[in-house]
C-alpha cells in the first residue's frame, strides 16, 4: 500500500474516492486502550492475573492488530495473543512482522473448530512460525484426525482449546452433553496425550449481541465464565492429575467484555475471586471499531464508532425527499440492527469529534451499487436535500462484514486528513 499512501497521504476526507472505508485513528486507539485498561482494572479488583486475546477478524490488518495488543495506544496493559478466523489473517500478520522486524504476536488461536485433514496440514505449517498455536476442537473426530496426523512437529504437541457452546448454538459443545464427556475422556487418553495437550476451554457468547443494556451484557459475561469454569471442573473429575492452574478459561464477545468497562458487578468479581479454578482470559474483536449493532447493546455510544463508510451524493428527488448515493449493498451489506435501515449518516465534519453525531439521514434501501437515503426523523420542518457531489459518512450496521467489502482503509488524523492506509488480509 506504499503507492496508495504516497498518493493519498494528506488528502482530506472530502477529496477521497468513494465508496471507501475510513478509520478515525484517535477513536480506534482509544477503543483499544479502554479495553486493555478495563482488563487491568478487573485484575486489580479480583487480585488475579487476567490475560487478553485480541480477535483481529473485524479489520484483518497488522497495524490494527498491534494497536489492539497495546502498541502505540498508551495502555496500562498489553498482550501478545490473538485470535484469527482464517489462516490468511495469521500468515499476513506474521509476514508483516517479519518484514518490519517486529515480535509483537507470539500466541495465535485459530478460532474455527476445524481439525480436519486439509486444515491440519495448514495449521501444522503455521505452528512452526509462532511461539504458540492453539487449535479448537468440539468433536471427537477432531481428536482422531490429530492422532492420525501426529504432532505438529517433532518437538511439540498440539495445544487444544475445547470450544464450549453456552447458548449461541453456532459452534462448540455444551457441558451437559454426553458428547462433551466422551470428548474429554478421549482428550485425556494416553495416545491423544502423546500428541496433544489440553490448553483450556473457550466460550463465545455470540447471542450477547442481542443485549439491550449493560446489565444484560454483564449477565451474559457471568454465564460465559460459569460455562468454562464448569467445563474445567468436569475435566478435573475425569483427569484428577490435571493441574487447574495450568488451564486457561477464555471468554468474551464485545458486548460482554464491554460490560467490564462500565459496570462493576460485585457478584461477578466475587465469583472470579472465590469460584474460578483456572486462569481467566478475555477475548473480543469488534470493540476496536464498533458499529450500530454494538451501539444497540447500550454498552457503547454512537460517537465510539471508529469506522465509517464514505459515499457521494449522485442524485436527489425532491418530490419524495430522497437522496441517491454510490453506497449500495456492495459497500454496506444487508445487515440490520435495532437501528432502522442499513446505516446512519453523520455530519461529515463531526467524524473526528468526540461528541454525539447529529443524524439527519439514514440508508433506507440498497441495491447493488445504489443507496437511497431518507430523513431519519421526518418530523418538524422539512430540510433541504444534500447537494449533488457532496460526501456522506455512514455508520455501518456490522463493521466486520462491511469492512470485508473494501481492499484498503484510509486512516484519518484529527484534521480529517489521511495519515496511513491499511491493507486487510481478506478472503482465505
Amino acid at each position: 500500500m506504499t503507492d496508495l499512501l504516497s498518493k493519498y497521504k494528506g488528502t482530506t476526507i472530502d477529496n477521497l474516492p468513494t465508496p471507501c472505508f475510513v478509520i478515525n485513528e484517535k477513536k480506534f486507539k482509544s477503543n483499544c486502550r479502554n479495553m486493555l485498561n478495563s482488563i487491568h482494572k478487573l485484575e486489580d479488583n479480583v487480585g488475579k492475573h487476567i490475560s487478553f486475546r485480541a480477535h483481529v477478524k473485524t479489520h484483518k490488518t497488522a497495524q490494527g492488530t498491534f494497536k489492539q495488543l497495546g502498541h502505540g495506544v498508551a495502555s496500562s496493559k498489553g498482550s501478545n495473543s490473538i485470535l484469527v478466523s482464517t489462516i490468511k489473517e495469521a500468515k499476513g500478520i506474521l509476514d508483516y512482522q517479519e518484514v518490519m522486524n517486529l515480535d509483537y504476536v507470539k500466541d495465535i488461536a485459530f478460532s474455527l473448530p476445524a481439525c480436519v485433514p486439509s486444515y491440519i496440514r495448514e495449521l501444522s505449517h503455521l505452528s512452526k512460525r509462532v511461539n504458540y498455536l492453539r487449535v479448537f476442537v468440539d468433536n471427537i473426530e477432531h481428536l482422531e484426525n490429530l492422532r492420525r496426523f501426529g504432532p505438529p512437529s517433532s518437538n511439540s504437541k498440539w495445544s487444544i482449546f475445547v470450544k464450549i457452546d453456552m447458548g449461541t448454538h453456532r459452534a462448540g459443545i455444551p457441558t451437559d452433553n454426553k458428547d462433551f464427556l466422551n470428548l474429554l475422556k478421549r482428550l485425556f487418553s494416553p495416545d491423544i496425550q502423546k500428541i496433544a495437550n489440553c490448553y483450556g476451554f473457550y466460550a463465545h457468547c455470540g447471542h450477547s449481541y442481542s443485549a439491550r443494556s449493560v446489565k444484560e451484557a454483564a449477565n451474559f459475561l457471568k454465564e460465559e465464565i460459569v460455562a468454562v469454569n464448569t467445563a474445567a471442573k468436569i475435566a478435573l473429575s475425569i483427569e484428577p492429575g490435571l493441574e487447574p492452574s495450568g488451564l486457561v478459561l477464555s471468554v468474551g464477545a464485545t458486548p460482554t467484555s464491554n460490560s467490564l468497562q462500565i459496570l462493576e458487578d460485585g457478584a461477578l468479581i466475587e465469583y472470579i475471586k472465590e469460584e474460578l479454578i483456572s486462569a481467566l482470559e478475555i477475548h473480543c474483536g469488534n470493540y476496536c471499531l464498533y458499529d450500530l449493532q454494538q451501539v444497540s447493546t447500550k454498552c457503547v455510544e454512537l460517537d465510539d464508532i471508529a469506522g465509517t463508510v464514505l459515499g457521494t451524493v449522485v442524485s436527489s428527488y425532491e418530490s419524495r425527499m430522497e437522496i441517491l448515493t454510490d453506497t449500495g449493498v456492495m459497500s454496506l451489506t444487508r445487515e440490520t440492527s435495532a437501528y432502522k435501515g442499513f446505516g446512519l449518516c453523520r455530519d461529515l465534519s463531526s467524524i473526528m469529534q468526540d461528541t454525539r453525531p447529529n443524524i439527519e439521514w439514514y440508508v433506507d434501501r440498497v441495491s447493488q451499487e445504489h443507496g437511497i437515503l431518507k430523513k431519519y426523523d421526518a418530523k418538524g420542518e422539512q430540510q433541504e436535500l444534500l447537494p449533488l457531489g457532496s460526501k456522506v459518512a455512514i455508520l455501518p450496521q456490522h463493521a466486520c462484514i462491511v469492512m470485508g467489502q473494501f481492499d484498503f482503509y484510509f486512516i484519518l488524523d484529527e484534521q480529517n486528513q489521511v495519515v496511513d492506509v491499511w491493507t486487510p488480509f481478506q478472503k482465505w
